[in-house]
């Protein structure tokens, strides 16, 4: 959830984003025509969750369109068709991960090009698509590890989310991420750290990729217990659903029991993949439609009507000041504790966000029973 608002801040939130017709906003728009203005300040986690993954098989779709043809000037259903060896799909794969994605050290927007193929030579909407396919696979790695259960998978990606948060003003998720990855590997003893491994998430199904969060687990009995059977009117009291609580899982199997011997559809309430196949195609015409080129091919020169930050070294520059400020502090020997980052007394804007933060915990960001029963991301 945090993670989804983090892209959120990043592609859709500034007003200049949105105002790039190659852009993440405006490919999400095509995709969900009737509700572009609902999502700019509205959008629910399930709706931020699978635009992200659909735009970002769009632009996936189009770069394989763009380095196939490149190399065999086919189109891509033309060359699937030959079915091409496991070796070809996946030295193709590789090259993209390393051509037209954004990786570590690269910086999109230095005057490289400019030296190389003199003045004006950057494409900024090329480099904005890069950084775009960075922050989406990001996203999706760490969904699908959560999903696996691969925990050690997670821990090697927090280090780039943490000044993805910073970066974003969702401060307190930064700062206290960072103390538990600090603690975790600098102050907890081995077992301990063994114990919270093994139980940060959780698997109620014992189905593959069907791990969950803990706090979602939690969410959703409390979800259960005080909604659906904590009574009703002035029944619904404190100790009616303590009373009740210990039975949910009863009141569970007992519905499940009903709905398969009566054979009544939706046993659960997880939904099937819809079949995106049209839209896709649709949208990937509309990208070719738009200009010359597409957002994954280079045109030198070419601008763009907003540069997205890099808000990956945003965040890193701003931990560092932080530190920085705290040691200079401890020198002069006026340190007054153990004060948290990004949340020390006086600091209105982050104060504000802290505060912004614990209002979307307690309302849960639009979460919905099918959020906390279907695919667990973060």
């Amino acid at each position: 959830m945090a993670a989804a608002d983090t892209i959120w801040r990043v592609f859709v939130t500034p007003d200049g984003a949105r105002r790039d017709p190659l852009g993440f906003y405006k490919l999400a728009a095509r995709l969900r025509p009737n509700d572009s203005n609902h999502l700019i300040s509205n959008a629910k986690f399930r709706e931020q969750h699978e635009l992200i993954g659909d735009v970002g098989n769009v632009l996936r779709l189009n770069v394989w369109e763009v380095e196939v043809k490149r190399r065999t000037r086919l189109s891509l259903a033309q060359w699937a068709a030959k079915k091409p060896t496991l070796s070809e799909v996946q030295e193709i794969a590789d090259y993209i991960a390393l051509r037209y994605v954004e990786g570590d050290g690269m910086d999109l927007y230095d005057d490289w090009l400019e030296r190389v193929g003199g003045p004006g030579s950057q494409d900024q909407v090329y480099a904005n698509t890069r950084r775009i396919h960075n922050l989406l696979l990001l996203y999706e790695e760490l969904s699908y590890a959560m999903n696996a259960g691969d925990i050690g998978r997670v821990e090697t990606l927090l280090p780039a989310w943490i000044p993805l948060f910073r970066a974003v003003g969702k401060h307190k998720y930064g700062s206290r991420t960072l103390r538990f990855m600090h603690s975790l590997y600098f102050v907890y003893p081995e077992r301990l750290r063994r114990a919270i491994r093994y139980n940060i998430l959780v698997n109620p199904t014992g189905k593959p990729n069907e791990f969950r969060a803990v706090d979602w687990i939690v969410e959703f009995l409390n979800l259960l217990i005080k909604y659906f059977y904590g009574g009703e009117g002035s029944n619904y009291t404190k100790e009616r659903i303590l009373l009740e609580s210990v039975l949910v899982l009863i009141y569970r199997n007992v519905h499940k029991t009903m709905e398969r011997n009566f054979a009544l559809p939706g046993i659960t309430i997880a939904h099937g993949q819809p079949n995106m196949q049209a839209t896709f195609k649709a949208v990937l015409a509309a990208i070719v439609a738009e200009g010359e080129k597409g957002p994954n091919e280079y045109v030198r020169g070419r601008r763009a009507p907003y540069v997205l930050p890099d808000s990956i070294s945003d965040g890193v520059s701003i931990l560092k000041a932080e530190g920085l400020k705290k040691a200079q502090t401890q020198e002069r020997g006026t340190d007054q504790g153990d004060v948290e980052m990004g949340e020390a007394e006086g600091d209105g804007e982050q104060a504000a966000e802290a505060e912004d933060e614990e209002a979307q915990l307690e309302g849960g960001l639009g979460l919905t029973v099918d959020d906390l029963s279907t695919e667990g991301w973060l």
